[in-house]
């Protein structure tokens, strides 16, 4: 039986998914304007509105700042509280606490009931990261429960050889291990980490439920990057998580992503954005009220996965698709919920400073490219065969066209908002703003800069230890403090300073951080116009790669990996 026949005969009780596209090429065309032209209008709205809508600007540019105020509070407090749950949830017996939970639940399964499906899609990737990666998950003290998939693409040259060599060395600690190797040039298919997900997952149901009359309903399948590290407890979490669900068939667990494997090898400017990445994905999965979504590696159900017929093919950014599909399928009850334990990721980092910075311009615009998302979600909010609720639909939709929009536009917003429109106000005589946005009536400690004066050649007042703001520039005054917090959180979450960088090194990092305007305008604001541009083009994106390797980075994991062989090898079993 082919893959193709096994994706027919797999169980599924959703019919109906949402379409990728629009019914028609035009209709595409012109859904796939709207996240540019969302995001620009924000952006412009800087520049015309004191001329054509004052009043609503002020508004709007205040609104935002309360908005950003609080949020970055909120960020904070959840940092605190989910630093300290994970400190938990690492010291956690799961094996105990299940046994704990079992005679209030009779009829529950077993501990072992269990199974655990990752697969690990990866093209090009070098062998020692990959046995880094599937190291981590030999040391699981439930690895007997991982069914782990090899995910190779037969387009990259010796392919089977490297997955029979990585299964040799590590099929002893597992349930089961295997390859697939999915074909180049498909049709309807786009070359990515989705396309070969669902390759692997339909060639797996073949060979463990079909041929191997295994039961689909106990299985978890977890995304995996061919980076990720994951943490010791991680799948007795998930099996613990998973058993005592009683809505298992319909939740996805996110773990708390950080990109600290090799985040001291790369330049600072990155450093900085990297690890505020990090803390941002950690605090949403605290934060109450926030739209979770998963993100990278994550788990959900096989079953599940059947219901809505697996990853779409023809899309590139899977993760964030894959959850809005099940949402608008099967119903509310789709949500997320956090496994808060860390799991490492590697930053992009090549062999020269200057490919690296390249590097992660790319990485940023493939990740922006999740902007596609837009149309989709609110395409499948008029979907007829949805059984989402309106409410939940335009809640889904909405969060998804606020973070791609923003992600252009708040760099606009927060550097430009509080004082352009005022400047626009002062030097043209057709523009305006209200008082009560223009007056400067707060005093506040701080350096005041005149700018006025030093331009004129007069440096006897440059300089004043007051700050005299407005209501909205009193807000961003605010947002300093939880910025001061989430400095030391970044620096926490990386992990301890390697040996081969100096103090000096590291303290000189902390520098970066007053460039933050510069940085984030290059490589996240910049990347995500790029994105939105090429979308809005039809010209479509092809997937790259990152390279995550780098000349000390590589050497570590070529070592840790032969140390995986000595302690993990064939029959080590964990």
């Amino acid at each position: 039986m082919t893959p193709t026949q096994a994706r027919k005969s797999a169980p599924s009780l959703a019919t109906n998914p949402p379409d990728v596209y629009a019914s028609t090429t035009l209709r595409e065309r012109l859904w796939n304007f709207l996240p540019i032209t969302l995001s620009l209008t924000l952006i412009s709205f800087i520049f015309w509105g004191p001329f054509a809508a004052p009043q609503l600007l002020a508004f709007a540019i205040f609104g935002f700042f309360v908005y950003w105020l609080g949020r970055s509070y909120a960020v904070v407090a959840a940092c605190l509280v989910g630093l300290n749950r994970m400190r938990q949830w690492k010291k956690t017996n799961w094996v105990a606490k299940y046994c704990e939970w079992l005679p209030s639940n009779p009829g529950a399964p077993g501990w072992d009931w269990a199974r655990h499906m990752v697969i690990i899609p990866n093209y090009k990737e070098e062998e020692a990261g990959l046995a880094r990666t599937i190291g981590s998950l030999a040391k699981q003290p439930n690895s007997r429960q991982l069914v782990v998939v090899m995910a190779m693409e037969d387009r990259e040259p010796g392919n089977r050889e490297k997955a029979a060599r990585l299964i040799e060395q590590f099929r002893g600690n597992f349930a089961e291990m295997f390859s697939t190797h999915h074909p180049a040039g498909l049709p309807n298919e786009t070359p990515g980490k989705g396309s070969n997900e669902a390759w692997a997952a339909r060639e797996a149901y073949e060979w463990l439920i079909e041929r191997g009359g295994d039961d689909i309903n106990r299985y978890t399948i977890t995304s995996c990057d061919a980076d990720a590290v994951f943490h010791e407890r991680h799948f007795e979490a998930l099996n613990y998580l998973f058993l005592t669900n009683g809505n298992r068939y319909r939740t996805f667990w996110q773990p708390a992503i950080f990109n600290s494997n090799n985040i001291w090898d790369i330049p600072a400017p990155l450093r900085m954005m990297d690890g505020l990445s990090g803390i941002n994905r950690m605090s949403n999965l605290i934060m109450p009220g926030s739209v979770k979504f998963p993100t990278s590696c994550y788990s959900l159900s096989w079953k599940m996965l059947t219901e809505v017929d697996y990853w779409d093919e023809e899309v590139i950014p899977e993760d964030w698709h894959l959850f809005l599909k099940c949402c608008y399928t099967l119903g509310d009850e789709v949500h997320v919920e956090p496994l808060l334990l860390p799991l490492g990721n590697d930053c992009v980092v090549t062999d020269s400073y200057i490919k690296t910075m390249k590097a992660h311009y790319a990485q940023s615009v493939r990740h922006a490219w999740g902007a596609s998302d837009i149309p989709y979600a609110w395409r499948a909010s008029m979907h007829s065969g949805s059984k989402a609720t309106w409410k939940r639909k335009i809640l889904l939709a909405s969060a998804v066209t606020k973070v791609h929009s923003l992600w252009v536009a708040q760099w606009y917003i927060v550097t430009l908002g509080a004082h352009m429109p005022i400047f626009l106000a002062k030097h043209f005589e057709l523009a305006s703003m209200p008082d009560w946005a223009t007056t400067r009536r707060f005093h506040l400690p701080g350096p005041q800069w005149h700018l006025d004066d030093i331009m004129a050649g007069s440096f006897s007042n440059a300089v004043t230890p007051w700050l005299y703001l407005t209501l909205t520039s009193t807000l961003i005054y605010f947002c300093i403090f939880p910025l001061f917090a989430m400095i030391a959180f970044e620096y926490k979450t990386r992990g301890p300073r390697p040996a081969y960088v100096s103090r000096k090194a590291a303290a000189g990092g902390f520098l970066m951080w007053p460039a933050m305007a510069i940085i984030t305008f290059f490589w996240a604001s910049l990347p995500a116009v790029h994105a939105q541009l090429k979308l809005a083009s039809g010209k479509g994106l092809v997937y790259r790669v990152a390279e995550k390797g780098g000349r000390r980075a590589l050497a570590q994991h070529q070592a840790q990996a032969a140390e995986e062989v000595e302690v993990y090898g064939v029959g080590g079993g964990s």
